[in-house]
């Protein structure tokens, strides 16, 4: 499944929460938590802190938007790079942690992105 099919998944849906928890194995330092175990918050925010400073991009912007929805709040988060402040993703949540968790997806997704330029650059 490609990011942006990952970003549009519902977390209300605990099938679609488990292929989130399943992506966020797949980056390094998540992959040390077990299946059985919901990956825990301070994980997610260590994660994205590290690629955030080795990679200068930021995710910022965070707001709420309580008229969006009639039960929940809606989130929404952007992650930008530090050298021109050029918006790489947006992400969506109806939980904090929701965003959090699509958010490291994304920086994840654009840090294996620029592994592969900077592969085919050599």
């Amino acid at each position: 499944m490609d990011t942006k099919k990952i970003l549009n998944l519902d977390c209300r849906d605990s099938k679609n929460q488990k292929i989130i928890q399943k992506v966020l194995r797949e980056i390094k330092p998540l992959s040390r938590f077990s299946d059985e175990e919901e990956i825990p918050m301070w994980a997610i925010e260590k994660v994205i802190s590290v690629m955030c400073k080795k990679y200068n991009m930021r995710f910022s912007n965070i707001a709420s938007d309580i008229f969006g929805n009639e039960t929940h709040i809606i989130w929404k988060g952007d992650i930008i790079t530090e050298h021109n402040y050029k918006t790489v993703g947006t992400v969506y949540g109806i939980s904090m942690y929701e965003l959090f968790a699509k958010a490291a997806i994304v920086l994840h997704d654009e840090v294996k992105k620029g592994a592969k330029i900077r592969k085919e650059n050599l």
